[in-house]
């Protein structure tokens, strides 16, 4: 019996991708046995938990971009953090090491690359993480999600591209109609979905509240703000819906959406991509998602925080798409052929090949 290991969390970024993989390793070898080593802070627990995989959190030794006082702790935080991945890796023995980028797997992968034990990551996003080019070399697959013109890892490190493994709930959505009756919404009238990812984001939270009362009436609103992030984000408007988080109701979320408002993570675009959703995305500023949103042309509109007067602007191109379900229907097709997704299958072949 083997056991695979999981590392990434913080935000659903680096996790739901992995998730779809998982389902795939558990169809191809039932013996297969999986951990997670994620954050104490993130969102990921919940979902992890659900699927009945053991977690552990790790401490994580982010470097700051920027010169900061907390410089001064990252010697500790990198012993800590090394101390968890250590502890982590003596407790369930992994033949394989999987991630999807982010700082929670960077220990967990230099260790087990110590000991011997095969690896594999991820790069999501257009712009390789930092992360995952300090372990790049220390795993027998790296894949992504881009093609590159420059091996975006070093010489000496190969890629592969693949399809972004996205949950196959993606891939089969229920019916509007069903989806619409869910959430107690109308299916004769339009839904927004807005979503700052697994966090959530302020900002978009801030930018909805303040353009709420222009929508049309008619048009009904599922808003998935992040936890702790609903405080002061009141609306009095029928068929708005507020909520902290949604997990197993997010792809009856998306199945409902005529329009999807979102950041920019590309776990989240390549999800809506396999659903062939019209998309607003508001990228994070100053991270790569606004690079994921470059790369992808006009298969999505992008609105940015640093224009001028963005709020009105997002709600300019709600309003635009909530009168043009032919652009809408465009902007979906569009996105759908430029992302490539599977459910996992891919990846998890590979894993197998990696524990042969």
């Amino acid at each position: 019996m083997s056991t695979v290991l999981f590392a990434g969390g913080g935000t659903l970024g680096p996790v739901t991708p992995l998730l779809a993989v998982i389902d795939r390793l558990r169809e191809k070898d039932s013996t297969l046995t999986f951990a997670w080593a994620g954050t104490d802070h993130g969102p990921e627990r919940e979902l992890i938990q659900k699927k009945g995989i053991p977690f552990v959190s790790i401490p994580t030794a982010k470097l700051p971009r920027f010169f900061t006082p907390k410089l001064a702790t990252l010697p500790f935080d990198l012993l800590r953090a090394r101390k968890a991945a250590s502890l982590t890796l003596d407790v369930f023995k992994p033949r394989l090491v999987m991630s999807a980028g982010g700082f929670t797997a960077v220990p967990i992968v230099f260790e087990a690359g110590m000991r011997g034990i095969s690896c594999m990551t991820h790069q999501l996003d257009a712009k390789p993480l930092l992360s995952n080019r300090l372990i790049a070399n220390m795993c027998r697959y790296v894949t992504t999600s881009f093609p590159y013109d420059r091996a975006p890892f070093g010489s000496k490190v190969v890629t592969y591209q693949v399809p972004t493994p996205v949950r196959s709930a993606f891939h089969e959505l229920p019916s509007r109609e069903a989806a619409c009756r869910h959430f107690g919404l109308s299916p004769d009238r339009p839904v927004i979905f807005v979503t700052g990812g697994g966090t959530g984001s302020l900002h978009l939270n801030e930018a909805m509240s303040a353009i709420a009362h222009m929508l049309p009436p008619n048009v009904q609103v599922i808003h998935a703000t992040g936890k702790g992030k609903t405080v002061g984000f009141l609306t009095e408007r029928s068929g708005y819906i507020v909520t902290e988080f949604l997990s197993d109701d997010m792809t009856t979320a998306v199945a409902a959406a005529d329009i999807i408002v979102s950041r920019a993570g590309f776990g989240a675009m390549s999800e809506f991509a396999a659903a062939s959703k019209a998309v607003i995305f508001v990228p994070l500023p100053n991270s790569p998602q606004e690079v994921n949103v470059t790369s992808i042309g006009d298969a999505a509109i992008a609105i940015h925080e640093h224009q001028h007067g963005w709020h009105r602007l997002l709600f300019d191109a709600i309003e635009d798409l909530l009168h043009r379900p032919e652009e809408r229907e465009r902007l979906g097709r569009a996105l759908h052929e430029c992302i490539p997704t599977d459910d996992g299958e891919v990846i998890a072949n590979l894993a197998m090949s990696v524990m042969v």
